[in-house]
């Protein structure tokens, strides 16, 4: 319904400016569909080969959406684009000039997709939360559904990729750290000392992070008890 809302607060805006400036506001009001809707196709390709223009070495374009114009009527309408290795947004002044911002995809921790109602007016909203909870969402409402399906879907599939990486990541730091413990298994009447005591302590951490692995469904039981045996061995 925001867009709904949207639409409403603008046209009661607009009445209630020209009313209450007796006329004159007409032509403030021109003004702003001038420069709102004037050559707006232009502007739009050239805010999408402005975007493209800075793109990163065999950095590509994968989809590319401009925003529906009832979630546009205080600003020009906002660019929004994911490539193979990040999403991009555009968002652009009433006036000129523009913010870029993006996340890549290896710093994305959730895609979000919510479709509005009347999608053929309203399109769908689409937000990207970044992995370190300190760095705010990237959304863009307004989206037309086609892209926006799209842009979740790629998302989505990039998101499990790079939750699978840092996995795998995990288990090989735990496996190499668990590489050169040794252990002392000897009967040994004289009393431990601090390298063996030290030892001993670092093989406890290692099953410990070892089991937080386990507990937190990061890796299997079979992979615990194969990396538990490399960590006595």
């Amino acid at each position: 319904m925001g867009g709904i809302f949207n639409g409403i607060f603008w046209v009661i805006f607009w009445l209630a400016f020209i009313i209450f400036t007796m006329g004159i506001g007409l032509i403030l009001f021109a003004a702003y569909m001038f420069f709102m809707l004037g050559g707006a196709k232009k502007r739009e390709i050239k805010a999408m080969e402005k975007l493209k223009s800075t793109l990163m070495v065999d950095e590509k374009v994968v989809t590319a959406s401009i925003q529906n114009r009832i979630f546009a009527l205080w600003h020009r309408k906002h660019v929004l684009t994911i490539t193979n290795s990040r999403v991009i947004a555009v968002k652009r002044g009433v006036f000129g000039g523009f913010v870029m911002q993006d996340i890549q995809w290896k710093d994305l921790r959730d895609a979000k997709l919510t479709q509005n109602v009347l999608p053929s007016i309203c399109g769908s909203n689409v937000s990207f939360r970044h992995f370190k909870n300190d760095v705010g969402t990237l959304e863009l409402k307004g989206i037309p559904d086609k892209e926006a399906a799209e842009m979740y879907s790629r998302s989505q599939s990039e998101e499990q990729a790079w939750e699978e990486k840092r996995r795998v990541r995990e288990i090989e730091e735990v496996r190499a750290a668990s590489g050169g413990t040794i252990i002392n298994t000897g009967q040994d009447s004289n009393p431990p000392s601090s390298s063996q005591s030290s030892s001993g302590g670092s093989i406890l951490q290692h099953i410990t992070e070892a089991k937080k692995l386990l507990d937190d469904g990061t890796i299997s039981d079979a992979e615990f008890q194969e990396m538990k045996a490399k960590i006595l061995s």
